[in-house]
């Protein structure tokens, strides 16, 4: 009797900001294991979404925007990215087809061609639901010509699910035949308190102007299971200005309160019980360029 071949390895999720890496992952894991906002620089480091069937296991490491930005933080996000790249077994290179081909996306498909890295590399052309359908030929052919040696080029749309599944049946294609890397039933190997953690940085990002969200971050001083179906979160927003703090808690609390609610609506959906959530803001001057807090959080690259 034959034995059946399986199939398991990394795929990184690279590219610019806001193109869809974690919006896609999302919808092939089932479960919203990256958070996901329309703000630049929403996700921060490497997450692991774990998709597993019959024939294959499929890691999905969606990574960091990259960008260029003068602040520590903006340097280990860049970092995580490309780190990522250089450890996957398959390089998924996404972009936004509503938007022109830039200079900054070009140069980054280039840097990827024409680089050292071997791994095979599948072009995901995202947000087709919303492009105009005239000019995805052109650009389709004009990402032939900038990577030649690319595996693939595919139209999806990850909001919607189009095209999804022809994508994860051209990456499963080049993962290595082996055993799965994690147990079937594990979907991220992120602990409930990061999750935690990232749930409520959602939350910030979505309530606040432009300025404010690259300086906020969350962190969870405790995470108690209380039994019974229930948890305590204890969370600290960091802002890294003193007249943020006020901005962000609102009038009368009021926007505390709102942040709190939509929060723990999401995690104890995600959780699978009831939460206690508590949090606070806490001033921490310019921490997001700080290495010994960036490392505290997690967040050194």
């Amino acid at each position: 009797m034959t034995k059946k071949i399986f199939r398991s390895g990394t795929v990184a999720l690279l590219g610019r900001p806001n193109v869809g890496k974690s919006t896609l992952m999302n919808n092939i894991i089932g479960v919203k294991v990256a958070i996901v906002t329309p703000k630049p620089q929403t996700t921060r480091h490497r997450i692991l979404g774990i998709h597993t069937d019959d024939d294959m296991q499929m890691v999905f490491v969606d990574t960091p925007g990259i960008h260029k930005g003068s602040k520590q933080l903006n340097r280990n996000m860049v970092r995580v990215a490309y780190a990522a790249a250089e450890e996957a077994d398959v390089l998924a290179i996404m972009q936004d087809v509503t938007t022109p081909l830039g200079s900054e996306t070009k140069s980054l498909i280039e840097q990827f061609a024409k680089g050292n890295l071997e791994q095979p590399r599948i072009h995901v052309l995202n947000k087709v639901d919303k492009a105009n359908k005239d000019k995805l030929l052109p650009r389709l052919l004009e990402m032939q010509k900038l990577d030649p040696e690319a595996k693939a080029y595919i139209p999806i749309s990850a909001r919607k699910g189009q095209q999804v599944e022809a994508l994860l049946k051209e990456l499963a294609k080049h993962l290595p035949e082996r055993e799965p890397l994690y147990d079937a039933d594990w979907f991220t190997d992120q602990s409930q308190r990061q999750l935690a953690a990232e749930y409520v940085r959602e939350q910030v990002f979505m309530s606040m102007h432009d300025e404010i969200p690259f300086q906020t971050a969350v962190d969870i001083e405790q995470f108690t299971d209380l039994g019974h179906g229930k948890v305590e979160i204890e969370a600290v927003i960091l802002v890294g200005n003193e007249r943020h703090k006020p901005m962000l808690i609102g009038k009368g609390g009021e926007g505390m309160k709102n942040i709190g609610i939509r929060t723990r609506e999401g995690l104890e959906e995600l959780l699978d019980c009831k939460v206690n959530l508590k949090l606070w803001v806490k001033v921490d001057t310019g921490w997001f360029d700080k290495p010994a807090k960036l490392n505290e959080l997690g967040l050194d690259g």
